[in-house]
């Protein structure tokens, strides 16, 4: 009996080192390694995901460089309503051969001291009076592309209108006195575009 008994033992004990061995293997060097494997799947969805995203801005980037001329151009012409400097005798002789065009006698402009706007920090606004003498709708066109299609940035602030009289051809003669502030812009920020074929 004792024989049974010590092979009993022995059957027993074997079997609880190899379920132990079995134990330790799933814990010490299985399991790890489904953990890192588990963390890497996580890093490659984390990645594709990423991709994905730069995929989807590389393509923006690239209709937007197919309209860079556009964005150019509409820089240049916002460059142009708001510029860096003053120039104002330019903007007097600009607003002087856009009445000219227009059959309207612009006269007694002047320009006083620049002020910090209110509303933007970076602009500065300069206080222009001008009078615009001619027939009502000539005068009418004048401020309408004062306002709309001239290239500088300009805002009335204050229209007089007087009837002065009329003329041989029968049509009054107008005088509007205008008072306009026009912008200058004191930002000194850059902006460097490349390209990218």
């Amino acid at each position: 009996m004792n024989v049974r008994r010590t092979d009993r033992i022995w059957l027993f004990g074997g079997l609880a080192v190899i379920a132990l061995l079995i134990a330790a293997g799933w814990f010490l060097l299985i399991s790890p390694k489904y953990t890192e494997a588990s963390d890497v799947r996580s890093q490659v969805d984390d990645t594709t995901a990423q991709l994905a995203t730069l995929r989807r801005q590389l393509s923006d980037l690239k209709a937007d460089n197919a309209n860079l001329k556009k964005y150019q151009d509409e820089l240049a012409k916002n460059r142009k309503a708001l510029p860096d400097g003053d120039d104002i005798p330019a903007l007097l002789r600009q607003l002087q051969n856009m009445g000219t065009k227009l059959d309207v006698e612009v006269t007694a402009y002047s320009a006083t001291g620049r002020t910090q706007s209110k509303a933007v920090s970076t602009v500065e606004e300069l206080p222009i009076t001008l009078n615009a003498v001619g027939k009502v709708a000539d005068i009418s066109r004048f401020v309408k592309q004062l306002q709309g299609s001239q290239p500088r940035a300009v805002l009335i602030q204050t229209a007089n209108l007087t009837i002065d009289g009329r003329e041989a051809d029968g049509y009054d003669q107008t005088e509007m006195a205008l008072t306009l502030v026009a912008f200058r812009n004191t930002a000194t920020s850059t902006t460097t575009v490349a390209t990218t074929q």
